[in-house]
């Protein structure tokens, strides 16, 4: 109820406002960012406590090797440098948990970031050990009875219990993606899109139904980059392009995954670049210069400061997961059209439809201008290329969430050209589609215990 009565409010709240056709003001689209922050988390949070055993659960999920690892194997570094520097040594080793060895050192060094921070706040813990005991009836002791049994990773009594807080941020933090995705709608169409694509965002069953998981927070940093690089398409000038060379230094350390988004940035580019006069066109080649180069040496200079060498992470870590996908025996063939159903089933049936139905119609009528084309065929030829390459097999609905809020902007874009009681209900009945759906699988689909 908590989940459903926060969607239903930013729901009202936002088509209050965009009822009358007109574009809002930028204090009105502050207001109701803010507004599907706060929803955004209240449903994230509302789904998960719903099940009474999630404060144990939940950092049982961060401690358990089989679930995460990131954590436990931020406990044995010593320094920030430690992350980069063993990263090919990690990745050659069976020993350690496969998410370990297949992903960059970013989910494991914002694990260590947080146990650092909270370890210096020993009063917070304090409260929070008080809190599982007097609400939960939890005791720290025997949640650290049972994480010692999911990890071969040593485990203070300490670490258990900040692992509590860390679970609870992992959760949360995903509700801002809808900072991104608004950006994403408002760069390409305008703010009422980026309004709407917003409210869509904060309502996919792959962000609201799994937590704890860091599939959120890498969605909001991979969207991040795409709206960057939207906003660089847009305006020119050498100094946006360096900053996207950065963001995607800095996206691809969270999941090298990520590089896919690479070929859609260049897939939303090529049209966009072809439409600019050749004087604009120069500008943008020398922006794509200056960025190469300040990647190279961000790059450089992290290699001689730990080592770490991305062109030989991300193949080594590619081998990894070949390898591991091959030892559970998950096939090719069988699982080239369920990453499909799960991609779409997790992005809500009710929305699926709909985006499947509006970018039939976007592109059949030709009406788009260059980047949303552009973005909507790139992205078409990304998920091809990701269920053909078959480097996922299983879970796409959740490790594919980045993607689903670029497939739900012909959506938005039909929606946001709707106006007064057909859009309240249209709009409105989507969204309560999508959220009473997330309730159906919470309630129905059987968690895997982490013990």
């Amino acid at each position: 109820m908590a989940a459903l009565g926060a969607i239903a409010l930013a729901v009202l709240g936002t088509f209050a406002w965009l009822r009358s056709g007109q574009t809002p003001r930028r204090a009105v689209v502050a207001l109701l960012l803010v507004l599907m922050l706060a929803t955004g988390t209240v449903a994230l949070f509302g789904l998960a406590l719903a099940d009474t055993s999630f404060p144990l659960s939940a950092p049982l999920a961060v401690l358990s090797d089989s679930s995460m690892g990131y954590y436990t194997q931020a406990l044995q570094l010593s320094a920030t440098r430690d992350a980069f520097s063993y990263h090919l040594a990690r990745v050659g080793s069976r020993d350690l948990p496969a998410r370990i060895r297949t992903h960059p050192p970013g989910p494991m060094l914002f694990c260590y970031f947080l146990h650092e921070s909270l370890h210096r706040m020993p009063r917070l813990l304090q409260r929070i050990e008080a809190t599982l005991a007097t609400r939960y009836n939890l005791k720290v002791a025997e949640l650290h009875r049972v994480a010692v049994k999911l990890s071969r990773v040593p485990i203070s009594r300490q670490d258990a219990l900040i692992a509590v807080p860390v679970a609870f941020i992992l959760t949360g933090l995903p509700a801002l993606i809808v900072l991104p995705a608004y950006g994403i709608g408002a760069v390409v169409f305008d703010r009422r899109v980026g309004l709407i694509l917003a409210l869509l965002a904060v309502s996919l069953p792959s962000l609201l139904h799994f937590a704890p998981s860091i599939d959120g927070i890498g969605a909001v940093l991979a969207l991040g980059f795409i709206w960057l690089w939207l906003v660089t398409l847009r305006r020119g000038g050498s100094w946006l392009y360096v900053a996207s060379a950065l963001g995607a230094g800095i996206m691809l350390l969270w999941s090298f995954g990520f590089a896919i988004l690479l070929v859609l940035a260049l897939f939303v580019a090529l049209p966009v670049w072809g439409q600019v006069w050749p004087d604009q066109l120069s500008r943008h080649l020398r922006g794509v210069g200056w960025g190469i180069v300040a990647f190279g040496v961000v790059h450089h200079a992290l290699y001689m400061w730990s080592g770490y060498n991305v062109l030989s992470a991300l193949p080594a870590s590619l081998a990894a997961h070949r390898q591991i996908l091959a030892g559970v025996g998950r096939t090719y063939w069988a699982w080239l059209p369920m990453n499909l159903y799960d991609f779409l089933l997790f992005m809500g049936p009710a929305l699926a439809v709909a985006s499947l139905a509006a970018t039939r119609r976007g592109l059949a009528t030709c009406r788009w201008p260059a980047m949303p084309q552009g973005l909507v065929i790139g992205l078409v030829i990304v998920v091809a290329l990701l269920l053909i390459s078959g480097s996922t097999r299983a879970e796409a609905g959740r490790i594919w969430l980045f993607l689903m809020p670029l497939a739900a902007l012909p959506a938005a874009d039909y929606l946001a050209q709707l106006s007064g009681t057909r859009l309240v209900w249209l709009g409105g009945g989507l969204l309560l589609l999508q959220v009473l759906f997330v309730i159906v699988l919470h309630a129905t689909l059987v968690p895997v215990a982490p013990v």
